[in-house]
């Protein structure tokens, strides 16, 4: 029987989770999906992710890839792997792929999504941050032009990581406002961020400043001394990760 590499696009709520990665006496989505997949094919699989991602944090268009030699098609895999995994994890979509796809070393892109809350409301607990203070969208956008293109994002880096390059390349910043389709009295803010890979955190750090610049309390020259010092403890904190999604990656 020949082995065969599958490439799977996954969908998670994290806010029950410690994240993609599995850790010892800690709940995870890789964890969860290995578990699902060893009542599949009877024996270990090992899933491979794109990436890690923070503990609580979702993901919409999540990349993983599992080798196994199996006579089960896609659409088995599929169906098995949604027929045990919680309701906090679904498996979109499985695809055949070639023996030497591998899902974190072929991604050339990753973009991740941060959602913003500008009222309260109840639908939107644990998958968005609340900011009660007026914000300019304005000045966040042009703040983002800032991090466009290849720097050292030292001073996105939060602690706890032993990554020592740090150069990074952001390709795109879109910050848009739109209505919460349930409830249309509240407004969200909605950022992207594509680049060609993150340091830990960094996301939720260059978002933290740029809500800075939004309320005022910095402005883009300070943004600017931000980057050019690679220093931490000169930015700001960062934002929670309940309003972190995996968007996607492009290969």
């Amino acid at each position: 029987m020949e082995e065969k590499n599958f490439k799977l696009i996954i969908s998670f709520l994290g806010k029950d989770f410690y994240g993609w990665q599995k850790q010892k006496n800690k709940k995870t989505i890789q964890e969860e999906i290995e578990s699902a997949c060893k009542k599949i094919f009877n024996k270990e699989i090992k899933i491979i992710g794109c990436g890690r991602t923070d503990s609580k944090a979702s993901g919409i268009n999540y990349i993983a890839n599992l080798k196994v030699k199996t006579n089960l098609n896609s659409l088995n895999i599929k169906n098995g792997l949604n027929s045990y995994l919680p309701n906090s994890i679904y498996i979109k979509d499985v695809k055949e792929v070639e023996k030497d796809f591998h899902s974190r070393y072929s991604a050339k892109r990753k973009t991740y999504r941060y959602i913003i809350s500008l009222k309260k409301t109840p639908f939107l607990t644990d998958l968005a941050y609340f900011i009660k203070d007026k914000i300019d969208i304005e000045k966040m956008k042009k703040a983002s032009l800032l991090f466009i293109g290849k720097h050292d994002f030292k001073s996105f880096q939060s602690s706890g990581s032993n990554v020592k390059n740090t150069i990074r390349e952001i390709y795109k910043i879109t910050i848009k406002k739109k209505k919460f389709f349930i409830d249309e009295d509240v407004e969200l803010i909605i950022i992207d961020i594509e680049g060609s890979g993150f340091l830990y955190k960094m996301v939720r750090n260059i978002i933290g400043t740029l809500i800075y610049v939004g309320k005022g309390k910095i402005g883009l020259e300070e943004v600017y001394k931000i980057i050019e010092s690679k220093n931490r403890k000169l930015a700001p904190p960062p934002v929670p990760a309940k309003g972190l999604y995996f968007k996607n990656a492009k290969y």
